[in-house]
């Protein structure tokens, strides 16, 4: 994971995306000797992905050696308790009539190049994996079955949450805990009008926690809580408040205490700090173990080759400490609290993303996945408070061929003096004494964050001869709660100030060509693309990505708008304070637009719904105005971390195409 930037070098292409090996998480054995790992590869003939099991030593030696053969694609590997065998969830298999793929079952493999062992033969897919202690089964989430019903019949709701960008349209299903013993047929642990997610095992096997929202009003709010069940059977009873928006729930060694991730109030929860808190296992009162660190959990760094990863639940170690991953300044390392709350540690440093972690039995090592900005992603291993060593080198061959350019940090000074901070890439054949062009690019949520993580889209920009600008403008996570929190009601107002001060730092270098600025983002940051060309003319061409446009209609039509824009715009919705959702809506100010626009939207987009899109690529024709309109097929709001492979290599293309055209 070194420097490969050289003047020699080629570019990256948008075509080299193909030739990455994508890993999201690495699972230490119980014994803290060897590391299982997906590795996921691009089939772009097939247009899907395939992955294998891949196992290695800790410490890197040796070979490593392939546990499933990657013909389809195997996921999420769990070792057994006994280090002998690993479940995992799979595609492999023949499709169903009138499906593209096989649903993910639950597999078995005990060794390199055996035949893996299906244990169930469910109809739609498997999540949540989880082994049971003593070995006998694992865990898993499964939707309840669906009733007979010929394919033409109208979908019916009378719920809310009728749609979803990661599930597409809903048939009203809920997802819930089942039970797969490794003899035996499979039975479901939970039931009701609810889901259930996020199972964790009791050390001594009688309990499950689990993440639901069993509120009386759950179809209007955005509550999640930890719930236990007795294994054996009984009735579920609640941990925390049912008042904000706890998950991913682990257990205390003698199994009296639950710790989960999550935010005291469920309302706005993204726009705020994500703790670690402490439940006995009888619930009450709560405990907040961070204290005054005014920080974030969760790897909460945006990049585009994985989507954003599953956060690692507090891990409680044998010296009364627990661990958790947390996020600052665009960066994500592991760090650890007291059990009793305060003195929070970092247990590594650096300037990458830690993505995922998992410890072994003792807690004494882990494995995790590591990105930088120059590297999308190694599997690594270390031992808490004593550094970080890389066991793979996946992406080293396609890397060293590449000219990869090194960030460059920056910091300057936004409204009201406050400081934000922001990289740059230089273009390939860097020469100071030269005019170059610059991409503005803009993240989504709009409280993700840039920082330490590989950029496919940044790097191929670079290698066209581009200079990269991405800040964090306020509103981004790392920075502290009043930090994420500013942009809340705020659309287009002092973020917007933020990025052009960003802009006019860059300039400030002397290398920086004023006359060929670009400017792109996506989601929120696709928002801010369409908000910049309707309030200002110095961008030479813009690229608006799975965007917002109208902030009345993405009320009702995205999949979280009705509680999300309610929130964000400082609590105005259509039928109270609609003119502030007009009067931040970029639709507004098109007839302002002068630039020259591009606009990718995924048709299956149910976040920023495609509409959004059409309503201003509409008005920019009806006005004569320059715009490109392209729709990309059976693909979602992450089509860019995970979407069809061939959409993301064309949207890749696009973006640096379309800036080319406009020098």
């Amino acid at each position: 994971m070194g420097r490969y930037a050289a003047v020699s070098l080629d570019p990256l292409t948008a075509e080299d995306l193909a030739a990455f090996a994508f890993v999201n998480e690495a699972v230490i054995s119980p014994a803290g000797d060897r590391v299982a790992y997906a590795v996921r590869r691009m089939d772009v003939p097939a247009n899907r992905y395939r992955a294998a099991i891949v196992v290695r030593a800790v410490d890197g030696s040796g070979e490593a050696a392939r546990w499933t053969d990657g013909a389809s694609e195997d996921a999420t590997p769990r070792w057994s308790p006994d280090g002998t065998r690993i479940a995992f969830v799979s595609d492999r298999g023949a499709a169903p009539e009138g499906k593209k793929r096989a649903p993910k079952n639950v597999f078995i493999v005990d060794a390199p190049g055996a035949q893996p062992r299906q244990l169930a033969s469910f109809a739609d897919d498997c999540g949540d994996l989880a082994w049971l202690p003593d070995g006998s089964g694992v865990i898993v989430t499964l939707k309840d079955a669906a009733p007979p019903q010929p394919e033409d019949a109208p979908m019916v709701y009378d719920r809310l949450r009728y749609k979803s960008d990661d599930a597409g349209m809903l048939d009203m299903r809920r997802k819930h805990l089942w039970l797969v013993p490794l003899r035996g047929e499979p039975h479901k642990l939970t039931d009701g009008d609810w889901d259930d997610t996020q199972p964790a095992v009791s050390p001594d096997g009688a309990w499950v926690a689990f993440t639901s929202n069993r509120s009386a009003d759950r179809d209007r709010n955005t509550l999640s809580d930890i719930w236990i069940v007795p294994f054996r059977g009984g009735a579920p009873a609640r941990v925390t408040t049912e008042q904000g928006q706890y998950g991913n729930a682990s257990w205390s060694p003698d199994g009296g205490w639950i710790t989960c991730l999550g935010t005291v109030d469920a309302v706005g929860a993204g726009a705020r700090n994500t703790r670690v808190w402490r439940f006995g296992r009888a619930g009450g009162a709560g405990t907040d173990l961070l204290g005054d660190w005014d920080r974030t959990t969760g790897s909460r760094v945006i990049g585009d080759i994985r989507g954003e990863a599953v956060p690692l639940p507090p891990v409680w170690t044998r010296d009364g400490r627990i661990l958790f991953i947390g996020s600052d300044q665009g960066s994500a390392n592991l760090y650890s609290v007291d059990q009793q709350g305060g003195d929070v540690r970092a247990e590594t440093l650096g300037a990458h993303q830690l993505v995922s972690a998992t410890v072994d039995r003792e807690v004494r090592c882990f494995a995790g996945v590591l990105a930088t900005a120059t590297s999308p992603g190694e599997v690594v291993t270390g031992q808490p408070g004593d550094g970080i060593r890389a066991i793979t080198s996946l992406n080293r061959e396609v890397l060293s061929a590449r000219y990869i350019a090194e960030p460059e940090r920056m910091e300057f000074t936004g409204p009201d003096g406050w400081a934000i901070e922001g990289w740059l890439l230089k273009p390939r054949d860097f020469d100071p004494a030269k005019r170059w062009p610059l991409v503005l690019e803009i993240h989504g949520g709009p409280h993700g964050a840039y920082g330490y993580s590989f950029f496919h889209e940044f790097q191929v920009l670079a290698g066209r001869g581009y200079a990269v600008l991405y800040t964090n403008p306020r509103g981004s996570h790392g920075y502290g709660d009043t930090f994420v929190r500013a942009c809340v009601g705020d659309w287009g107002g002092k973020d917007y100030e933020d990025l052009m001060a960003g802009v006019d730092d860059a300039l400030g270098l002397g290398w920086v060509d004023r006359e060929r600025l670009y400017v792109t983002g996506g989601s929120y940051g696709g928002f801010m693309t369409n908000w910049i060309v309707g309030h200002t003319d110095r961008f030479r061409a813009a690229v608006t990505q799975r965007s917002i446009s109208n902030n009345i209609s993405a009320f009702g039509t995205s999949d979280i708008g009705w509680h999300f824009w309610g929130h964000e715009m400082g609590d105005a919705t259509p039928w109270r304070d609609a003119h502030k959702l007009v009067e931040r809506s970029p639709m507004t100010y098109v007839t302002n637009v002068k630039t020259p626009l591009l606009i990718l939207h995924a048709e299956k987009d149910f976040r920023c719904p495609i509409e959004q899109a059409e309503q201003f690529f509409v008005a920019l024709k009806v006005l004569g105005k320059e715009a490109v309109f392209v729709r990309f097929q059976d693909d979602t709001h992450e089509l860019t971390r995970g979407g069809k492979p061939k959409n993301r290599i064309d949207h890749a293309r696009r973006i640096a195409d379309w800036f080319d055209a406009h020098p």
